[in-house]
């Protein structure tokens, strides 16, 4: 939620800043009126520091632009699950167990070539992304019911964790050598 206030004032910032630049370029404040004044340029050019320093703070806020888009395509991979509420004070265990589990589970169907798994999230809510390299004449549907309605409800039932979500990427081979890609 932060990162959205922080991204929307951001926006509105930026939107009033070129909003203005843009009247004032075609002429709302005046007709004989400049952007950069004659003042404005001999200042700039008495002060030989002035451009530098605009390249130095661009150059910091591009880098804490960066960092910033790069920490949301990051994932917390989480290391630990509770087994039942984690508010109650739960049996924790390594999530790889149930990852694992998943995983050798979802193995053992038909068409099944591949699968990986990865349990995201945080330790309230967390998500299990679990990818699937099948042959070309798996039915998806029929396999997606399978990893829906019977191994995640065994591993939910086995975790006794009712919230716990997840995400069914599907990738078959067909005769050409192009991957189609399917996420259910």
């Amino acid at each position: 939620m932060g990162n959205r206030i922080w991204l929307a004032l951001t926006g509105l910032v930026l939107l009033g800043a070129g909003g203005t630049a843009l009247a004032g370029g075609l002429g709302a404040f005046g007709p004989d009126r400049p952007l950069i004044t004659g003042e404005t340029t001999r200042w700039v050019a008495a002060h030989l520091w002035f451009w530098p320093a605009v390249t130095g703070g661009s150059l910091a806020l591009a880098m804490l632009g960066g960092a910033w888009l790069a920490a949301q395509w990051r994932r917390r991979t989480l290391r630990r699950l509770a087994m039942g509420d984690a508010r109650a004070g739960a049996t924790r265990m390594a999530a790889r167990v149930a990852t694992r589990a998943i995983a050798a589970d979802v193995t053992s169907y038909p068409g099944v070539r591949r699968v990986s798994t990865r349990l995201s999230g945080s330790a309230r809510r967390p998500s299990m992304r679990v990818r699937v390299m099948c042959d070309a004449g798996v039915d998806l549907d029929e396999l997606a019911w399978r990893i829906r309605d019977d191994a995640m409800v065994r591993l939910r039932t086995t975790l006794n964790r009712a919230d716990l979500g997840g995400v069914i990427d599907f990738r078959m081979k067909r005769d050409d050598p192009a991957w189609e890609r399917r996420v259910v």
